[in-house]
């Protein structure tokens, strides 16, 4: 077949070559002649050579077998059973163990004990058990004194004491606490009419409370959580006024949702109180505050209650039962921002107690009955911008019946007796403030209020300022200074002169206070204390002038 194929090659080429030889020797022919036509030529192809390939010779020579040669020596299978054991494996690994972090040292404790003028010495200690998991408690003692004031000097004197033992449990079902407080505060009755010809010799007035009380609570959050409390506190004055008062406190809440829960409140007073003149019979306050808190669309959440409240601390011929609203709106105008509005009421507790740390140079015999804020709008907005700031501003607006004022008493100017409006007193409060904090490098706040007071059954709102300003900060410069400044501001508060038999306005009070503490080290440190820098002499009460500038310094230990 090769050869077949290889035979027609060649006839085709030479076919070809012929063609060719003719094609050029006719082009010769007719290029000398001219043109003319061309001949008729046979060609004829003779195929007679043939290729004969001899056969190739394919034998080959087998390779011969190689002859056995025996082994010697020759080798010898010898089969035998193995027994292996092995002993037991006991590594001895070391795990790798980070290094133990040393707990930074706690400082919980400090003693601090200072001097000033006006003969003027302090001392602090705050003393607690530092790191418990199940338990805390604690000591803690104040006493400032003044053997001198605005006023005559020793006439003006005036000094505060204070001792509390606490502490707190935390177990596994439950969390209780409890306290033991003593506290003393005295002054005298300074606000006599200055006559140079009569040596005055004020009477001093003392308070002495003690109190005790306890706790008890869940551990934790849970869908029912709940805190019940309870306290005694006993008052005596120097002269003939005691008062005792018990207390019982229960608050609750019940999760059915994540988005609603049941609130219930419960409160208890029984104040029993004796003076000179007047021996009180006990007044009892129960109030019970059922209200159910809901989200009935995104961003808004709302609590609808009442509050019930029996008392029989009655004046003339009010109620002692009472019904109040208690509904509130919330709503989230962002992530960090919040509107809100609500109405409400309550019978709000006034006892000796009270009376007596707001104004300590009040009368014998004076009479005492508690406040019924029958309604009260209140709604405003909050916030905040960033991390380190938050604002907030809003309105009041309440109706008060049987609302308290100071007023001087016609017989004796240096001492206080209560009056009370027995109308509706309108109170209206615009309130806003902001404040700062950059970690304990920075502090600021600021908060202004606006009062307004309109009275029924009594001339004015006496001694009940209509506005207020309070500024505090704090710097820490190098964590070795430490500046903390107060700003307070009031005034407009409106008083009746029985000298003059006028009524006239207190000129507004401005106290600007400054501390400096300097840290020596992380355990000590020095502090410098200055009160009322502009020394102005401001009256909060008719005929009491405050102490001008106060200077103290003084030692801090922490351990």
């Amino acid at each position: 077949m090769m050869n077949k194929r290889i035979k027609n090659i060649r006839s085709l080429a030479l076919l070809i070559f012929i063609t060719g030889i003719s094609l050029i020797s006719i082009a010769q022919e007719k290029e000398k002649w001219g043109e003319g036509e061309i001949e008729k030529v046979e060609i004829e192809i003779v195929k007679e050579r043939q290729i004969v390939l001899s056969k190739a010779n394919r034998n080959f020579e087998k390779v011969p077998p190689r002859p056995v040669e025996p082994i010697k020596p020759e080798i010898i299978y010898d089969f035998k059973n193995l027994d292996f054991a092995s002993g037991d494996f006991s590594p001895s690994i070391r795990p790798l163990r980070l290094q133990q972090e040393e707990i930074a040292k706690l400082y919980g404790n400090y003693l601090s004990a200072g001097f000033g003028n006006y003969s003027s010495p302090l001392f602090e200690a705050y003393l607690t058990n530092k790191r418990s998991k199940d338990k805390f408690y604690g000591l803690k003692f104040f006493h400032q004194s003044f053997g001198t004031g605005p006023v005559d000097k020793e006439n003006s004197s005036s000094g505060n004491t204070e001792l509390s033992l606490f502490g707190k449990s935390f177990g596994r079902y439950g969390t209780s606490g409890g306290f033991l407080k003593f506290e003393n505060f005295r002054n005298r009755f300074y606000g006599y009419l200055a006559d140079p010809l009569i040596e005055q010799s004020p009477e001093r007035q003392a308070y002495t409370i003690i109190s005790l009380g306890g706790s008890l609570e869940n551990p934790k959050n849970a869908d029912f959580n709940y805190k019940l409390s309870g306290g005694f506190s006993y008052l005596k004055d120097k002269f003939e006024a005691s008062e005792s008062e018990v207390n019982i406190v229960f608050q609750s809440d019940y999760d059915f949702t994540e988005d609603s829960k049941l609130l219930i409140n419960s409160d208890y007073f029984l104040i029993s109180r004796k003076d000179a003149l007047v021996e009180a019979k006990p007044r009892h306050i129960f109030k019970v505050q059922p209200a159910y808190q809901f989200v009935p669309v995104e961003n808004l959440k709302l609590t609808a209650g009442l509050n019930v409240a029996l008392e029989n601390d009655t004046i003339g011929k009010s109620k002692s039962f009472h019904v109040y609203p208690n509904v509130k709106a919330e709503y989230q105008l962002g992530k960090s921002v919040e509107v809100y509005a609500g109405i409400s009421g309550d019978v709000d507790k006034v006892s000796l107690h009270t009376l007596a740390h707001e104004n300590a140079w009040l009368d014998a015999n004076i009479g005492i009955f508690n406040t019924n804020r029958s309604m009260e709008f209140a709604g405003g907005l909050k916030g905040k911008l960033g991390s380190k700031i938050a604002f907030g501003a809003g309105v009041s607006v309440a109706s008060l019946k049987d609302l308290y004022f100071y007023k001087n008493n016609i017989l004796d100017r240096a001492r206080f007796i209560t009056v009370y409006d027995e109308g509706n007193t309108k109170r209206t409060n615009l309130f806003g403030e902001i404040s700062f904090s950059q970690s304990e490098k920075a502090r600021f706040s600021i908060r202004g209020d606006l009062f307004g007071y309109s009275t029924d059954e009594v001339e004015a709102a006496w001694h009940r300022p209509t506005y207020r300003l309070n500024l505090n900060s704090s710097f820490n410069i190098f964590d070795k200074f430490l500046i903390t400044t107060d700003l307070i501001s009031q005034g407009g508060a409106k008083v009746f002169d029985v000298d003059t038999n006028t009524i006239r306005t207190l000129d507004p009070a401005f106290d600007l206070n400054l501390r400096l503490n300097y840290f020596v080290s992380s355990q000590f440190s020095v502090f410098l204390k200055g009160s009322n820098l502009l020394a102005n002499q401001y009256q909060l009460y008719l005929n009491y002038p405050v102490r001008g500038l106060q200077v103290l310094g003084g030692l801090t230990y922490v351990f």
